[in-house]
């Protein structure tokens, strides 16, 4: 993991370094950047930027962690000590033990002795358990895998997120230049009805009629302009780039990276969420097994070395005045009555285990699911984008003709807007399917490591179906970017016209 950190971090502080070539003009200090992002760019910044990965590896570190300290139990446990005493009061002070001079013949005794000096060597080995340390490293390895599952799928969320958010600022792009494409024309509509009026050859009404329409179109652009930033915004987020630094993307919205070129096996067993469900069932089942081996006896054994001196001369002691205790323990520990805690341990784990079996059927259920709505989204997408295609030059077509008439006073100026509104949704809903098409194809080229749609907070990012119906006129872009829900307030389906 460290290792694959160290090549993230070198990889960004290339780029870091790089930047020079990437920008567009070089500001200031303390001035705001111009960056040039491309997708690829973007992606593996932020495999390394992402605050969800580094949370996904703290996970791992604690599941290793936790590894650790249970297999411990398996080995050899050693401790040394030491231990200093002074005497200061003695209750055996003044009692005559019938011996000679001040000592009374006790010196080599600890009775009298002002120091005191204590070493300790123990060692600690268990035998036999019935296995619950065995059962409870297997299940701490099984969480350690299923943590680092989740780095993937952190990982593999983040690189869909952050795709979609790319596509959606291309998106956005596209829709503020067909918005202020079409504000373009009403203002030229306006100059030319505005002339003709004045030579007597429009009305009063049609003259009022482009001046409305022209303001309406106003306001549509402002809140594209809007959408446009918040896009901006989102992306510079999950790239950690400054909200004032300005990014300009390189891909276009026709591409894609190479490594989505091709979808994922999308098998049921594959999956990540399966994947983790199942190390779930083998961590419990394990735990299982440990709760039916505190039932059996356990034996260890122990020892403990502990030499002591006494120095009848001065304070520290030489090597001939320590004396030596040691000691061996082999011993039984059978358990009699526990109050019914190996049964509550042995119901809470068969509980445990029983639940991560159905979560793991419901997670094959879901997984299957999954991964048919996704191909189906690319599908639906796809087809939706082919039949745009022909239906953006249908609608050119009508408007150029619808423009030709009007010019030569065969239709009014209601036909022509009614025109101009068709060929402006056909160029939305084509630039929609577009970003629906890229956004489908990362998340099946991504699908064996991302997590399931709904499963966490970040899979409601996840690409879906694009929405078929268009939205009322001035209404917002939907709750969930990712699913193509992106609108022209102000412009109807093809056929209609704004209120």
């Amino acid at each position: 993991m460290r290792e694959a950190r160290g090549k993230i971090a070198g990889t960004f502080f290339i780029l870091t370094v790089l930047a020079g070539a990437s920008l567009a003009a070089q500001a200031p200090p303390g001035q705001p950047k111009i960056l040039l992002l491309s997708l690829e760019d973007a992606l593996r910044i932020a495999s390394g930027e992402s605050e969800t990965v580094w949370v996904a590896e703290s996970g791992v570190m604690r599941a290793v962690g936790t590894q650790m300290t249970t297999r411990s139990g398996l080995f050899p446990q050693l401790s040394g000590s030491a231990s200093y005493q002074r005497t200061l009061r003695s209750q055996f002070s003044g009692i005559n033990f019938g011996g000679s001079g001040s000592s009374q013949g006790l010196q080599n005794l600890p009775f009298f002795q002002l120091n005191q000096y204590s070493l300790g060597l123990s060692l600690s080995q268990l035998l036999f358990d019935g296995g619950q340390v065995l059962a409870r490293t297997r299940a701490s390895q099984a969480r350690q895998r299923s943590a680092e599952i989740d780095v993937d799928a952190a990982r593999a969320q983040t690189l869909l997120d952050t795709t979609s958010a790319y596509f959606d600022a291309l998106l956005d792009d596209r829709l503020v230049e067909i918005t202020e494409a079409s504000l373009a024309e009403q203002e030229e509509l306006l100059r030319q009805t505005g002339v003709a009026q004045q030579v007597g050859e429009k009305s009063e009404f049609e003259l009022l009629q482009s001046r409305v329409a022209r303001d309406n179109q106003l306001p549509v652009v402002l809140q594209n302009r809007s959408q446009r930033q918040s896009a901006y915004w989102r992306l510079k987020q999950l790239l950690n780039v400054p909200l004032d630094d300005e990014v300009r993307l390189t891909t276009t919205i026709q591409d894609l990276p190479p490594r989505f070129a091709q979808p994922a096996d999308a098998a049921t067993e594959g999956r990540a969420p399966v994947r983790q469900a199942e190390e779930n069932v083998r961590a419990n089942r394990e735990l299982l097994s440990g709760a039916l081996g505190e039932r059996w006896p356990s034996i260890s054994l122990s020892s403990f070395y502990n030499p002591v001196a006494y120095p009848a001369q001065g304070v520290l002691p030489s090597i001939p005045d320590f004396r030596e205790n040691w000691t061996v323990t082999l011993s039984l520990s059978v358990p009699i009555f526990t109050g019914g805690r190996l049964a509550g341990d042995e119901l809470t784990a068969r509980g445990n285990l029983s639940e991560a079996r159905a979560r793991l059927k419901q997670t094959r259920e879901a997984a299957e699911l999954d991964a048919r709505v996704s191909q189906n989204d690319l599908a639906d997408a796809e087809a939706t984008l082919k039949s745009n295609q022909s239906t953006v030059e249908q609608a050119r077509r009508a408007y150029e003709i619808a423009q030709l008439r009007f010019r030569e006073g065969l239709s009014s100026q209601i036909e022509l807007q009614d025109s101009r509104l068709q060929f402006e949704q056909a160029e939305v809903n084509q630039a929609r399917a577009l970003r629906n098409v890229q956004v489908a194809r990362a998340k099946l080229a991504l699908l064996r490591d991302l997590p399931l749609a709904g499963s966490s907070a970040a899979a409601a990012q996840a690409v879906g179906a694009a929405a078929q119906t268009p939205a009322p006129a001035q209404s917002a872009r939907p709750a969930q970017p990712s699913t193509g829900g992106v609108t022209i307030p102000g412009i109807s389906g093809p056929g209609g016209s704004t209120p």
